[in-house]
């Protein structure tokens, strides 16, 4: 399930948005100015892209069924990828085709007054958007250092709007510079630079966000040091005899599923089982059926344990499969990982 402060935050980003994209585009229409028109597009790609990100986390938040167990978390990250694929081709194409017909065939803006006021109002507007998404992922990164938390952790719905509006905002500044030099100067080449660059921007954080997304699709490794912590909790339990075969992924960014094979320490058995049946008794069949009872009990028992230990601790770990296996299985499957190591390196 989405995290509520993404949900916020792409709320107030896509209505912060539609309303720069259309006082951006009365710029425009004001002026003929083509860095302001590549703001209005640019703004424009965002308010639709965060329509497709509010939709990807609406849809996310169903729960699982028959057909996705697992439920629809990655719903996000396919939205996402439309997402940035629209910043990518509308954004990004559109503005620097726009910027390069500038310079082959240059036309000078009508700027005044009004032009500059409404860069001003899109500016607060904007920087207003990207404080609240730095705000809520400053907020959800805990201890964790802010950079490292930004592109291991945090929910990809923010992170777009954080990088769309840095961009939205570094963009706003280049074209306020390009549009005023163009003012002082009277060469329209500036406005047309200053919508390249735009665009050059836009085409960045579309990559990136694509990086990122496919990332999550793909099933990408939990953060740094999570995967250790699963395995020592694991390790502490006395029942446990070896560890293996460990496989940890992020579902969602709030959401890990974890794999491991385990094997249970016999001594440990033995000694919880003679607890349980009375010394010097004969072995008949309802004394063996109760012994294999307990043994059954005792490791669905220790199961169960174990995760309520593991996720008290590692609160999102929503998913865990423990497999009870013979120690010569977690052997060959750890020789078999160290091979393919091995073929991967050469």
């Amino acid at each position: 399930m989405a995290a509520p402060g993404s949900l916020k935050t792409v709320v107030m980003a896509l209505v912060g948005n539609g309303f720069v994209t259309a006082i951006k585009f009365v710029g425009f229409l004001l002026s003929g100015s083509g860095a302001m028109l590549s703001e209005a597009i640019h703004s424009a790609a965002d308010t639709g892209n965060q329509g497709l990100l509010l939709l990807g986390l609406v849809r996310a938040r169903r729960a699982p069924d028959d057909k996705f167990p697992y439920g629809y978390g990655g719903e996000r990250f396919v939205f996402g990828m439309l997402s940035a694929s629209g910043i990518f081709f509308v954004g990004c194409t559109v503005t620097v085709l726009h910027g390069i017909s500038g310079l082959l065939d240059p036309h000078a803006p009508r700027l005044g007054f009004a032009t500059f006021a409404i860069l001003a109002i899109s500016f607060v507007i904007e920087g207003s958007v990207l404080l609240v998404a730095v705000r809520s992922i400053w907020r959800a990164r805990g201890t964790t250092p802010l950079f490292r938390y930004v592109r291991e952790s945090a929910d990809p719905a923010t992170v777009a709007i954080l990088l769309e509006d840095g961009a939205a905002v570094l963009g706003l500044i280049l074209a306020a510079l390009g549009i005023l030099m163009t003012y002082l100067t009277g060469n329209p080449v500036w406005d047309s630079i200053a919508s390249i660059v735009v665009g050059v921007i836009l085409g960045v954080v579309a990559i990136d966000l694509v990086a990122q997304n496919r990332a999550l699709l793909l099933g990408k490794a939990v953060p740094e040091g999570t995967e250790d912590r699963f395995v020592q909790i694991i390790e502490r339990r006395p029942s446990v005899g070896a560890v293996g075969g460990v496989k940890a992924t992020q579902l969602t960014p709030e959401e890990y599923r974890f794999k491991a094979q385990i094997t249970l320490d016999n001594e440990y058995l033995a000694a919880h089982l003679g607890k349980q049946v009375k010394a010097g008794r004969p072995l008949d069949a309802a004394m063996l059926r109760r012994i294999a009872a307990l043994a059954t009990d005792f490791v669905a028992n220790e199961i169960a344990a174990i995760e309520v230990a593991i996720r008290a601790e590692i609160p999102y770990a929503r998913h865990i499969d423990l497999e009870v296996t013979h120690p010569l299985a977690i052997e060959d499957e750890d020789d078999d990982a160290a091979e393919n190591d091995d073929a991967v390196a050469l």
